[in-house]
């Protein structure tokens, strides 16, 4: 069994960011824009390896506190007075998401500040906030059509906040780079690998269970702290899911790796406008369809992830069923594995008693009557159900504390969201 897992970080924060990006057309891979724009910034200050790996991850991750579209394009303005927005939270809230991640130290500091004016600075700040700042303002700078008719505006629109939004030494380094065309085609077609490779980035790490499963576990406050009603989701999840495993005879390393499945199972859904996911009424089958390509998401998010073919196994097939009825690729029967169906079981199990915007939590025995309904068609595991009504009086104590310290830290991160 796999212990230890030699992961390039950069692999894992691309596609949590494109993903974020789905969310709406109107953010045309922002992310990947503004670590174009900021990349050839930091080559031109002769930033350090190191210095130009953490721009990059803090670039893809920086907007990634952002709860709704209406947030996320107040963002897209270029302000002349932005500090009357406040623009911290959402900054704020990035920091706080992968400050105790070592790997993310810095970059969560460059994500805290890169809305802060450098005419409020009292104290030294990373160089990294600077040059994300300026590289965010310039990429919503951008608009559709020839950017070489557009640079000048830009240009002269940065220019003029120099030493007011801007540190001086990034604006100057900025204005050099920015006499060759091929800055603005890298901002506007953002050949993002090819810069990476250019400077020869990686952030590859090895990591033990333990550290992945800090990791998966900032990764299910991303997707899941978007809504109150699922900031407990996926935590359930991966605890009834290695309740139902322990019970099964799974090792204490397995048990590990199908807590860090349920904690990612659902990290397809960051690509689903909060709109949709909070929506007091019935879905519309346009609506409903954007849901099913989470699923479909969480997987194209994992694969490319060398070492987590077995937790994306495990996690993204939540949605398939034994008939193969199920989403999004009609897998059935033998083809799904032991840890697949147990997520399936324990992902049902949860979204039933949890409360949704257009229903109450059910109670635990007629969530499980819905389920038992689903074994006799085929679609969940009947053996897996028999663990789970066997230890649904323990599994339901177990929830009612995960839930308690879920719903707590959720509101660490967005006090003003109350109910």
């Amino acid at each position: 069994m796999i212990r230890q897992f030699n992961i390039d970080l950069i692999d894992v924060v691309r596609g949590i960011s494109d993903c974020v990006d789905l969310v709406n057309s109107l953010f045309n891979h922002h992310h990947k824009r503004v670590a174009c724009i900021a990349l050839n910034i930091a080559q031109e200050m002769g930033l350090s390896w190191e210095e130009k790996r953490d721009i990059l991850i803090a670039s893809l991750l920086h907007d990634i506190g952002a709860l709704s579209i209406k947030e996320r394009l107040k963002y897209l303005e270029f302000e002349s007075n932005f500090e009357a927005k406040n623009p911290y939270g959402h900054a704020e809230i990035g920091y706080n998401l992968f400050r105790d991640f070592k790997p993310f130290i810095n970059p969560s500091l460059f994500i805290r500040y890169h809305h802060t004016y450098y005419k409020n600075v009292r104290e030294e700040l990373p160089l990294g906030g600077y040059i994300l700042h300026l590289s965010d303002r310039i990429a919503i700078s951008i608009k559709d059509g020839d950017v070489l008719k557009q640079k000048d505006g830009i240009i002269e629109k940065v220019s003029a906040q120099k030493n007011n939004m801007f540190h001086p030494d990034v604006i100057d380094a900025f204005l050099s780079i920015s006499k060759r065309d091929s800055f603005w085609f890298d901002a506007t077609y953002m050949p993002l690998e090819l810069l990476t490779m250019e400077n020869n980035l990686s952030a590859r790490t090895v990591l033990d269970l333990d550290e992945l499963l800090t990791l998966a576990l900032i990764f299910h406050m991303i997707i899941d702290f978007r809504s109150r009603f699922t900031a407990f989701h996926s935590c359930g999840v991966a605890e009834i899911a290695a309740g139902l495993a322990r019970e099964l005879g799974f090792s204490e390393n397995e048990l590990k790796l199908i807590r860090i499945a349920g904690y990612l199972h659902d990290i397809g859904k960051i690509s689903i406008p909060i709109e949709i996911l909070e929506k007091p009424d019935i879905l519309t089958e346009e609506e409903y369809n954007i849901i099913k390509l989470h699923a479909y998401y969480s997987y194209r998010i994992l694969e490319h992830i060398e070492g987590l073919e077995l937790i994306n196994e495990w996690g993204s097939f939540h949605h398939e069923r034994l008939d193969g009825s199920g989403y999004p690729f009609g897998i059935k029967g033998d083809g799904l594995s032991l840890g697949s169906r147990i997520i399936a079981i324990a992902d049902v199990f949860t979204a039933l008693i949890e409360d949704r915007p257009y229903r109450r939590g059910m109670d635990i025995d007629e969530a499980l009557d819905n389920i038992r309904s689903l074994v006799r068609a085929n679609k969940l595991d009947r053996y897996i159900f028999s663990v789970l009504e066997r230890n649904v009086s323990s599994i339901g104590e177990m929830l009612s504390s995960i839930k308690q310290i879920a719903l707590e830290r959720f509101l660490r991160f967005y006090p003003e969201i109350k109910g």
